[in-house]
């Protein structure tokens, strides 16, 4: 009888939850900071963040727009690629989960739900990641920019993800934390739009008007798993 009632209940809500990875799931700021900075150490860029705030403020999740912004010429972009990815294997240490991110996933996974990570970042770097944090058994998918013609804010990625899960956009949840994380759930209609507000732009001024447009906020994993159950 329990089990009935627990599928009748399953069948009326979400199946699926996507996750951006940085900001969200993974605490990568100084990290990032790290690396965009060495892109001006070899003459790519013309900006070199002092702190994780001005970076924060400067950052919006479109990776293009914000090479661009700080002066990479458009012909460098594919060369910072290659910054990244020399780049960030050394940075291992200066990355972690934010607390309560694992019990999130595993409580997810344990409820029924498929899940996905769509983000800017390197896919290979991910599955690196997820498999050190233990946590390969419970992700599903997961799509990043190599695998997408275009980026977020593009919905191309929550597509994709969605498909590879097989699942509706009326059915899936979509969590993240930036302007780019937005525009792109609300291009895909997923069913709703959770904006984490613990991440990255917790550090920007105007953190709320950069997330406008999100159906509900959530300033821990513990209340992204609430907005979850109640979606």
């Amino acid at each position: 009888m329990l089990r009935k009632l627990r599928t009748l209940i399953f069948k009326g809500r979400a199946k699926a939850v996507i996750f951006d990875y940085d900001g969200v799931l993974n605490d990568s700021l100084l990290a990032l900071r790290t690396v965009w900075n060495e892109f001006y150490k070899r003459g790519l860029s013309k900006k070199y963040f002092e702190t994780d705030e001005e970076f924060s403020n400067a950052f919006q999740g479109d990776p293009k727009k914000n090479l661009l912004c700080v002066g990479v010429r458009e012909e460098d972009l594919s060369l910072c690629d290659k910054v990244i990815r020399e780049t960030l294997p050394g940075l291992d240490k200066d990355m972690k989960l934010y607390p309560g991110v694992w019990m999130l996933i595993s409580m997810l996974k344990e409820d029924g739900y498929k899940i996905g990570i769509v983000s800017n970042g390197i896919r290979e770097a991910i599955e690196y990641k997820i498999k050190r944090y233990s946590l390969e058994d419970c992700v599903d998918s997961i799509v990043g920019h190599d695998d997408v013609a275009n980026p977020k804010p593009s919905p191309e990625g929550i597509l994709k993800c969605m498909e590879q899960l097989n699942v509706k956009p009326s059915k899936t949840i979509y969590v993240g934390d930036m302007e780019s994380d937005v525009k792109a759930a609300k291009a895909a209609k997923v069913r709703l739009m959770v904006a984490a507000t613990y991440g990255y732009l917790s550090l920007s001024k105007n953190q709320q008007e950069r997330l406008k447009g999100a159906d509900v906020f959530a300033d821990s994993p513990r209340e992204i798993y609430k907005r979850i159950r109640n979606g």
